[in-house]
C-alpha cells in the first residue's frame, strides 16, 4: 500500500478535517479488486425498492452472510488506515455494493446522515471497483460541507435532497482499487451514467464503538478493538450501553415507533406533551 505512505498520516488527517474527505490511490491491487467484485456481483440486490428504479442497483448488508466480506471489511490494512480517523474501536454500521448501470440517473446532493437519521458522524470507505469517471456517473463532493452538521433534506421523487448552495464542488476520478474516505456529513452526489457500461463501487460505513445507531438492528459487527482486527458479531457494546446515547435517541426512537404504529395520533400527542 505504497500510496498510504506517500502522504503522511498527519497530512492526511488534516486534509480530512479540512475538506471532509481524503483519497488513497492504489489502496487495493487489481487482483484484490477483481476477487472482491466476483463476490459482490453474486450477492442479492435490494430488489426494485425506491432507490433501485432508475438503473441503479444496491446490494445492502452483504457482509452479514459472507465470511469473505467479514474478513475483508475487518482486514488489518483497512483497520490501520481508518483508526487514524475513527479511533481504535470500530464497528460496521452498513455496507453496500452499488451498480450504476448505463442510463442510471442522478443521485442528488445529500449527506448520508440525512438518510440514516443518525446524529453521530460515521465514515464512508468508498472502494472503486471499476473506473469512476464523469461520464459513468462518478462521485462529486462539496469540500468542507461536513463542518455544518446535519443539514435539512427534502424528499424529491425517490431521493432525500439537500437544497443548499453548492460552490466549487470537486469531482473524484478514481481507478479500480482507489479508496475515498469521507464523512457521513459531507455533501456528495453522483450524476447520470451517460456511458455504455456499469460503474461499480463498494461502500463500507464505519463508526466508533463509542456510538451506536438505534435504527440498525443487532447483531452488530465489530471490525476492530484496541486498534487490531477483531471480526465478531455482538448484540450489545459500549455505545449501546451508554446512558448518554440512550437519552439522546429516546425521542427519535419513540417517534419512529409512532410512525409505524396504528395508534399514531394519540401517541404523537403524548410525546408532544412530554417534550413541553
Amino acid at each position: 500500500m505504497n500510496s498510504v505512505d506517500s502522504i503522511t498520516r498527519v497530512d492526511r488527517k488534516a486534509e480530512f478535517e479540512t475538506q471532509g474527505y481524503t483519497i488513497c490511490r492504489n489502496f487495493f491491487s487489481k487482483e484484490e479488486v477483481a476477487e472482491l467484485y466476483e463476490v459482490l456481483r453474486q450477492t442479492p440486490d435490494d430488489g426494485d425498492g425506491t432507490l433501485s428504479k432508475t438503473n441503479m442497483k444496491f446490494h445492502s448488508n452483504t457482509f452479514y452472510d459472507s465470511p469473505y466480506l467479514q474478513a475483508f471489511i475487518s482486514q488489518k490494512k483497512i483497520v490501520d488506515f481508518i483508526k487514524e480517523f475513527i479511533g481504535s474501536n470500530i464497528w460496521v454500521r452498513w455496507d453496500q455494493a452499488v451498480e450504476k448501470r448505463a442510463g442510471g440517473e442522478e443521485f442528488p446532493w445529500h449527506q448520508d446522515n440525512g438518510y440514516s437519521s443518525t446524529k453521530e458522524v460515521y465514515y464512508q470507505f468508498w472502494v472503486a471497483i471499476t473506473d469512476m469517471t464523469q461520464e459513468n456517473g462518478g462521485l462529486w463532493i462539496q469540500p468542507g460541507s461536513h463542518k455544518h452538521g446535519v443539514l435539512p433534506h427534502e424528499m424529491i421523487d425517490a431521493h432525500l435532497v439537500c437544497d443548499t448552495k453548492i460552490s466549487e464542488p470537486v469531482f473524484i476520478e478514481a481507478k479500480p482499487g482507489d479508496v475515498v474516505l469521507f464523512s457521513s456529513m459531507t455533501l456528495h452526489r453522483t450524476l447520470p451514467n451517460i456511458s455504455n457500461a456499469s460503474r461499480w463501487a463498494y461502500v463500507i460505513e464505519y463508526m466508533s464503538l463509542d456510538y451506536y445507531d438505534p435504527f440498525i438492528e443487532p447483531p452488530y459487527f465489530i471490525a476492530a478493538r484496541n486498534g487490531e482486527p477483531a471480526p465478531t458479531f455482538t448484540r450489545f457494546d459500549r455505545g449501546w450501553w451508554s446512558p448518554k446515547n440512550q437519552i439522546k435517541y429516546s425521542i427519535p426512537v419513540i417517534k419512529s415507533f409512532i410512525r409505524k404504529s396504528k395508534f399514531r395520533e394519540p401517541l404523537k400527542k403524548l410525546v408532544g406533551m412530554l417534550q413541553k
